[in-house]
């Protein structure tokens, strides 16, 4: 969360809102973007209802799903992925009123939305929840062959 923390602030401290900087031609450049919508920029516009609802979500997954949460080393190292990104993004739309994104992935003219590195850990967290309910699958099933 920190190094997410530092990343977002360093963009908007050096670059600010005009900033568009190619790192590697025709296919990555940093930019910076004021999302205040959810991934990718939906539902732009009304950031307090996004604060609560990420608030919310973060309350519910911590509670709810404690015991999961540490049962094994993977499952904390997905936690925290989660954890990290959800917070980070969280922390951005109380202390800006929007989130920063920074990362323009593309091949030549065609744009994968702006992310940060809040939004990486996410997705890994999250496609370790993935593969993680199917390898629970796949041993439930062969103990029922």
């Amino acid at each position: 969360m920190l190094l997410d923390f530092i990343t977002k602030s360093w963009i908007s401290s050096l670059f600010g809102a005009s900033y568009d900087k190619t790192i590697i031609p025709d296919f990555l450049d940093f930019v910076y973007v004021e999302n205040t919508g959810i991934a990718f920029g939906l539902f732009a516009g009304n950031n307090r209802f996004w604060e609560i609802f990420t608030l919310l979500l973060i309350l519910i997954g911590f509670f709810g799903f404690r015991k999961q949460i540490f049962k094994t080393f993977f499952n904390r190292i997905i936690s925290a992925m989660i954890f990290a990104g959800a917070l980070g993004n969280w922390l951005d739309r109380i202390i800006h009123g929007h989130v920063i994104d920074f990362i323009d992935i593309h091949f030549f003219k065609y744009h994968w939305p702006a992310f940060n590195l809040a939004d990486c850990y996410l997705t890994i967290g999250f496609i370790g929840v993935f593969l993680h309910l199917i390898k629970v699958k796949q041993i439930s099933h062969q103990k029922n062959i």
